[in-house]
């Protein structure tokens, strides 16, 4: 128990460590690192380490103890005898070295094989509805099957190279104790050695040799430990901003302003030793403008035009350049993101519910000891009061993994529930209206675009109802912004946002069920 449960406690620590690191991450770190991998780094990786503080440790002591003992006694009673025994231990040692470091290799390449079979199976499970509509399970299958056959090559590989020379270490063993025995023997007859010496050395060499067994053993432990913290390392040392280094205040009196601000994601195909000299096209492209405090603003552009990246730079999910936004006088770079997004409040346009209750998801997130609306209240500026007085458990209700069990419009109105639901400055919509109907977008609206509201709303929307009722629009094309100013000023002096707009009325609007 001494030496295995501080491997449970360094297990521990580290998932906790790595759990919290991930939590605060760039989002481009998860562009090049799929879901999966980092699953299986934090639940399989780590068992090295574990090995490695637990039964490894308990074996250094051991064969630190034994080793600074034996080998003098036995020098003390014979130096030749000792150096015939000593060798074929060592050859036998760096033997089973070889063989170990040939494990090392495999067991980083199985490693990296299990890491994209966990990625996989996230995958394949996320777009089941997919896989089914399409009828492609037996690919699916197939390609579960090779991969997990590789994970399982790599683990035979293994076993092989450790049962053919593991027990080396335990031939050499028997055979040390023969030579003993023979050249001891032989000692004996010429009075160099007496049987009670003999019987000595005896017991030496086996006490020798236990922990020269435990050495190979423990080297393959601390192998494994070492590629594990090395696969570990991925999270646990990843460069993130620290946070106690910036500001944790930051007033939102006055008017937001960006200062052209452009952006581009990262390239992750591109070697590291090339990115100075390969520049990646910019998704936004110098922009600039200002959002007076209480506004109301819409953001419209073709798919691909940087609605969203625009989004993700104001909330700061993207990393942008210093001097790029303003909120007053603050440079939002300089702000932790903990402070700033207790200012901004933002919606996603793919609506994302725990596997809990109504409430919990309604509340997530949401300090104990901030300002609420009552769930009430934000069930009725929702759209939700009515459906939920309908549910059996109401409040209590359980939504299923991703809010399964609801429709699309139910899902964006709980999800928009969670951003008032805590009051914050600045709200951002990003296409949170795109699966309710028309009446319940009328009934939303009324509350979002209340002047009575003391919060500024930014939507990123096509609908005709929010472009018809802010104060004020911004179009955007191929990561720039073409146009500024209200509906009725952009068909006057726009001619691709009449354009946009003369197509929106012509659609046919079908009614969505929700």
């Amino acid at each position: 128990m001494l030496f295995f449960n501080p491997g449970r406690l360094v297990e521990k620590s580290i998932k906790n460590d790595a759990f919290k690191k991930l939590t605060h991450l760039q989002q481009d770190f998860y562009q090049k690192n799929p879901v999966g991998g980092l699953i299986s780094i934090v639940n399989n990786d780590i068992n090295g380490i574990r090995a490695m503080a637990g039964v490894g440790m308990m074996n250094i002591f051991n064969i630190m103890f034994t080793l600074s003992m034996t080998p003098l006694k036995m020098w003390q009673i014979s130096p030749t005898l000792t150096l015939y025994c000593i060798t074929p231990i060592i050859i036998s040692f760096l033997i089973v070295n070889h063989a170990i470091n040939l494990m090392r290799k495999l067991l980083k390449q199985r490693m990296l094989n299990l890491q994209s079979l966990s990625s996989q199976t996230v995958n394949f499970l996320n777009g089941v509805e997919v896989i089914k509509s399409h009828q492609i399970q037996p690919w699916v299958v197939n390609q579960f099957e090779q991969d997990n056959q590789a994970v399982l090559a790599l683990s035979v590989k293994q076993l092989r190279i450790r049962s053919f020379f593991m027990p080396l270490l335990e031939y050499t063993d028997a055979g040390v104790k023969i030579l003993i025995l023979s050249l001891g023997g032989l000692m004996l007859i010429r009075s160099e050695l007496t049987l009670g010496q003999i019987t000595a050395f005896l017991t030496y060499a086996a006490l020798f040799a236990m922990p020269m067994m435990s050495l190979g053993r423990l080297i393959a432990t601390i192998q494994m430990g070492m590629v594990s913290l090395k696969s570990m390392s991925k999270i646990l040392f990843e460069k993130n901003q620290k946070e106690s280094d910036l500001e944790h205040s930051i007033e939102f009196n006055r008017v937001i302003r960006v200062n052209a601000l452009s952006y581009h994601y990262p390239d992750f195909s591109i070697p590291a030793k090339d990115k100075n000299n390969i520049k990646t096209e910019d998704v936004l492209k110098k922009i600039s403008f200002e959002i007076n405090k209480g506004e109301k603003v819409a953001v419209l552009g073709r798919v691909g035009s940087g609605k969203t990246t625009l989004v993700n730079c104001l909330n700061r999910f993207n990393e942008i350049e210093p001097g790029s936004i303003y909120i007053d006088d603050q440079d939002i770079t300089q702000v932790s993101k903990r402070t700033l997004r207790e200012l901004v409040r933002t919606v996603t346009q793919d609506p994302f519910l725990f596997s809990d209750s109504l409430q919990k998801n309604i509340e997530f997130g949401a300090s104990p000891s901030a300002k609420h609306q009552s769930l009430e209240q934000v069930l009725k500026h929702s759209a939700m009061d009515q459906e939920v007085e309908n549910f059996n458990d109401g409040l209590e209700t359980i939504v299923g993994e991703k809010g399964i069990l609801l429709s699309g419009g139910q899902k964006q109105r709980i999800s928009l529930a969670r951003g008032i639901y805590t009051p914050s400055q600045l709200l951002i919509l990003d296409n949170v209206l795109s699966a309710v109907d028309n009446e319940t977008e009328r009934y939303l609206l009324d509350y979002l675009l209340d002047s009575n509201n003391d919060f500024t709303c930014l939507f990123v929307s096509h609908r005709q109802a929010v472009l018809e009722r802010v104060d004020k629009i911004l179009v955007l094309d191929e990561g720039e912004l073409i146009a500024v100013g209200s509906h009725q000023e952009l068909i006057q002096t726009s001619k691709s946002y009449r354009e946009t707009w003369q197509a929106l009325q012509t659609q046919e609007e079908e009614p969505v069920n929700v």
